[in-house]
């Protein structure tokens, strides 16, 4: 639901990058709480859910401010109907 409502105002750099972030993310994390903390599947089933809630949303601010699409101003004239003129 959050990937749909982000993807209308990402760029298509910005959706790419949206995706490989949120991977790389989750594999960090992942790595992070089994491999260095040593926990197991069970112990560590709540804080790898919680972490990815946490990755994902501050992971879709930073695409959303660095991707998003420019507003097109209805009223506003383009360079080539300036160029006509």
């Amino acid at each position: 639901m959050l990937e749909r409502l982000l993807l209308k105002h990402l760029t298509k750099k910005g959706k790419i990058g949206y995706f490989v972030g949120v991977v790389v993310l989750f594999a960090l994390l992942a790595v992070y709480l089994f491999g260095i903390a040593d926990y197991s599947m069970d112990r560590g089933r709540n804080p790898f859910f919680i972490g990815m809630i946490i990755l994902n949303l501050s992971w879709a601010g930073v695409s959303y401010a660095l991707w998003k699409k420019p507003k097109e101003e209805e009223g506003a004239a383009t360079k080539e109907e300036v160029l006509e003129k």
